[in-house]
């Protein structure tokens, strides 16, 4: 029976300070600071990106050699491996071209 004059309690009393509530990891609760400081990212890999061969170029290295026959190009080819540039990206430390605005061409 409820005490006289109060009104009947309907919850439970809390636990006391030394009650955990969850479940407790004890090799990685390290709280806050772990929490923070401590994140399982993952590095990012550089992207290797292979550029198709420039057989224009190649041809023309060749032809400067002296290479006349297919057997001779086939052995330039593989010993002077040159690769098409990539005009797209500007990498950085290289110049801007001057029609060039915050990386959008002009109209």
């Amino acid at each position: 029976q409820p005490e006289l004059g109060k009104p009947m309690r309907n919850c439970y009393s809390l636990p006391g300070p030394d009650f955990t509530y969850g479940m407790y990891l004890p090799k990685r609760d390290g709280g806050v600071a772990e929490a923070i400081g401590h994140w399982d990212a993952v590095k990012a890999k550089p992207h290797v990106r292979i550029m198709p061969r420039d057989f224009v170029t190649m041809g023309r290295m060749a032809v400067g050699e002296g290479c006349t026959t297919a057997r001779e190009f086939a052995l330039f080819y593989k010993f002077k491996d040159v690769r098409c540039k990539d005009e797209g990206i500007l990498r950085y430390g290289c110049k801007v071209p001057p029609g060039m605005t915050f990386g959008r061409p002009p109209r």
